[in-house]
């Protein structure tokens, strides 16, 4: 995580009003940018868990967990912090372009923000970058005026275990099954019975498959993501498969322990590497595992996550090692 893009807007506290709506997901914050917020009145819609949870001193409705939607722009001075997914932030200003003529942007330089104004050359009349500083930029952009928009018309989908999951823009490997998760749901079979928790579910894939196979499983789907949360709800919808469907980073909004953990743990982070997910989930889990009860990882075969797991746990096994990834067990025993 970089305070550089709030460090950027702090250089344009003019921009940062009563009427401004600030929408993106950045959690590391600068030690005065929450009293710039809270002095000004202005606005945050995020949809990630960790940027609302960095904001917890400010409440609704001047800071909000959701996905955004077009009323929320109505009539604001809207700013955005350039999401990684170059499709996410396309649309959202597709979005913006129902109910607004004006937006700014402000982006790391590492993850698109000097070629924002050419990433929105078809969704904008003009482009200006107006600063730069702290390795990101920040533009403005006159929108080209958008009629209609529908989250769901962006969705993509695919296919797992004769069954058709969506995703919506933003989410892990948006329209596809990758290749870790596959792995995962070819050589673990679903119990059948007990509590499952599916922990940085995205789609949903691990554990509404599980619960496909058996209906008896008790399931619980987290992710720190909106974007996820919302398609984890439209696939267990669509599929009639009842799920607990909950916002948490890792392990910490969770209550009560699981039979069954799974995870493809998320360790990139912009083009750099982030242990910190996996690392809190070897050290925080056997608190929320029942006494026989097992963790299942998926990871690149390069990570040291059995390494990671021993120091907490009697017995870590590779299950599976194939197409560059690795499968763990993990339990007491």
């Amino acid at each position: 995580m970089s305070t550089a893009v709030y460090e950027l807007l702090l250089r344009h506290p003019d921009l940062i009003t009563a009427n401004t709506l600030i929408v993106g997901a950045e959690s590391d914050l600068p030690a005065t940018w929450q009293a710039l917020l809270k002095n000004s009145g202005a606005q945050l819609l995020t949809w990630d868990w960790l940027t609302a949870q960095a904001h917890r001193p400010l409440a609704e409705p001047q800071v909000r967990f959701a996905i955004p939607q077009s009323g929320d722009f109505s009539g604001k001075q809207v700013i955005l912090l350039w999401p990684k997914a170059k499709q996410q932030a396309q649309a959202l200003i597709q979005l913006m372009a129902t109910q607004v003529s004006e937006c700014w942007i402000v982006g790391a330089n590492d993850a698109g923000g000097k070629s924002i104004g050419k990433a929105c050359a078809a969704l904008s009349d003009s482009a200006e970058k107006t600063d730069s500083a702290r390795h990101c930029t920040l533009w403005q952009l006159q929108l080209k005026t958008v009629t209609e928009f529908n989250w769901l018309k962006l969705a993509q989908s695919f296919n797992c275990q004769q069954h058709a999951f969506m995703t919506l823009p933003g989410v892990f490997n948006h329209g596809k099954l990758d290749t870790g998760t596959a792995l995962l749901l070819e050589h673990v079979p679903a119990p059948a019975h007990g509590k499952l928790l599916d922990l940085g579910c995205g789609s949903g894939v691990i554990g509404l498959s599980m619960k496909a196979a058996e209906p008896a499983l008790d399931i619980t789907l987290a992710d720190i993501d909106a974007f996820a949360i919302r398609s984890s709800q439209l696939n267990s919808a669509r599929l009639n498969l009842p799920a607990t469907i909950l916002a948490s980073d890792g392990l910490s909004n969770l209550e009560g322990k699981f039979d069954y953990l799974f995870s493809n743990p998320p360790f990139h982070l912009g083009k750099g590497t982030d242990y910190e997910f996996a690392r809190r989930l070897f050290s925080e889990a056997r608190q929320h595992l029942t006494r026989d009860g097992q963790m299942w990882i998926v990871a690149n075969r390069h990570l040291p996550y059995e390494d990671w797991a021993a120091e907490q746990f009697r017995q870590v096994e590779i299950m599976v090692q194939d197409k560059g990834f690795k499968l763990l067990c993990v339990q007491n025993g």
